[in-house]
């Protein structure tokens, strides 16, 4: 029963509601038998609530939390880092990182944005739709505010894998992909690396400061050649889309009012294709053709893949 407390514990602190049926399946016991355990949590002073109706179910309180005495809140999201990056992970491992990531003071960290008295960075759809790259962000960022060496494995963009240790200075987003701007010891230079291609954070007892630095780092794509001027005829489902896509300025209602009209110039490369075949039949190319004819090309390459007829 002890164990079976303590998982149903777990579940409601990962989770914002769990339903009774989820429990009991989860723990392979009757609903009767969850209610039973909400009791025995109610009467050890966990504030345990059940809510009826549709979207109800058994949660806990927003106040409630795990001991974490042992660790600090930035300690705890790098050994979660750490222990993420095992692999093959056992059982064990993952559920270490369930009970760990189930500390609020984790979870707090990874709920919210990045601000100062100018900017804000609302991270909701860049980390936390991606716990793992949450995690060692998280890492990072506690590595930073610390001041101290951390030590990474890196897979850059041919494939080559490093080992290196970087003195974390800045965090860039662009594109909805956020770097590390760092000063690479082993270089002896600052480098800007992808956080998702980090495999590997260890914190190092080596402290460091930020000196005053230039703020010069490339993001260039190699696959961004050549610009094209791009005509779409957009229906209603895909307009939003298209207008965070190509700015609001550039999507207008046709004569009509049957559709719109969006112009922009986009680069000629694999994500734009990807891009415009995501809307499917919501955004018609209408120029140029050489694009038409490439989209044209993937659906036909689908239509292969799953055998769709004609």
């Amino acid at each position: 029963m002890i164990d079976n407390l303590f998982t149903m514990l777990i579940e409601l602190l990962n989770n914002d509601v769990v339903t009774a049926e989820e429990l009991a399946t989860k723990l392979e016991v009757s609903p009767r038998t969850v209610y039973r355990y909400v009791d025995t949590l109610s009467c050890a002073h966990i504030p345990v609530y059940c809510q009826k109706g549709r979207g109800g179910g058994i949660m806990i309180g927003d106040d409630f939390k795990l001991s974490a005495s042992y660790f600090n809140k930035e300690e705890l999201q790098l050994v979660v880092a750490a222990l993420d990056a095992i692999q093959p992970k056992s059982d064990k491992v993952t559920n270490v990182i369930k009970k760990l990531s189930a500390v609020k003071n984790v979870r707090s960290a990874q709920q919210g944005g990045f601000f100062n008295e100018d900017f804000v960075v609302d991270n909701a759809n860049t980390l936390l739709s991606n716990p793992k790259l949450a995690a060692k962000f998280d890492a990072l960022a506690a590595a930073k505010k610390e001041k101290r060496t951390v030590r990474i494995s890196y897979h850059n963009r041919s494939g080559e894998i490093s080992e290196r240790d970087i003195q974390p200075y800045a965090f860039v987003l662009s594109n909805n992909n956020w770097y590390v701007y760092a000063n690479c010891l082993r270089d002896k230079a600052l480098r800007l690396f992808k956080i998702s291609r980090i495999t590997h954070i260890i914190l190092l007892d080596v402290k460091y400061q930020i000196p005053a630095y230039e703020k010069e780092w490339n993001l260039f794509d190699p696959t961004q050649k050549e610009k094209v001027r791009i005509t779409l005829k957009v229906s209603e489902p895909a307009r939003y889309d298209v207008e965070e896509w190509l700015g609001i300025e550039n999507v207008n209602r046709s004569q009509d009012g049957g559709y719109y009209i969006a112009q922009g110039e986009v680069y000629d490369n694999e994500a734009t294709l990807r891009k415009l075949a995501g809307f499917g039949a919501d955004a018609e190319i209408v120029l140029p053709l050489s694009l038409r004819s490439k989209v044209a090309a993937l659906f036909d390459k689908a239509n292969a893949v799953y055998n769709v007829k004609t």
